[in-house]
């Protein structure tokens, strides 16, 4: 069984690339635009990891991960994507959701590998 990792990202292009990657090392990938559309995907779809941007307009990445831990069912792992690592890290750290930082510009086999770390065998 494929892994699902669902993409939350406002930068379309970057939604595709990382999708591109992650299509092409086996995963089904599912994308949204905001953390508000990416909340309403993690119910629905029910992926085994989430790739999230950090700051968006509408809904950030803040407000994702904050949805996704007020609802006590859900234990999704969260993976933050950031050109802005650093200074939000700590606080986002610190929420058991939150699995590590990929840095912008996107390399491709560090993003597998911290996949392949963030999901169970």
């Amino acid at each position: 069984m494929k892994h699902k990792i669902l993409i939350v990202d406002d930068e379309q292009d970057l939604r595709d690339l990382i999708s591109y990657f992650l299509t092409r090392a086996n995963y089904e990938v599912a994308l949204a635009e905001n953390g508000c559309v990416g909340y309403e995907k993690v119910q629905t779809w029910k992926p085994n990891l989430v790739i999230s941007d950090i700051r968006m307009p509408v809904c950030d990445g803040f407000e994702l991960l904050k949805r996704l831990t007020d609802t006590p069912e859900n234990d999704t792992p969260v993976m933050f994507i950031s050109g802005y690592v650093g200074g939000d890290e700590e606080e986002l750290r610190k929420n058991p959701h939150c699995v590590g930082f990929i840095p912008k510009p996107v390399n491709r086999a560090e993003l597998l590998e911290m996949v392949k770390q963030a999901l169970p065998a």
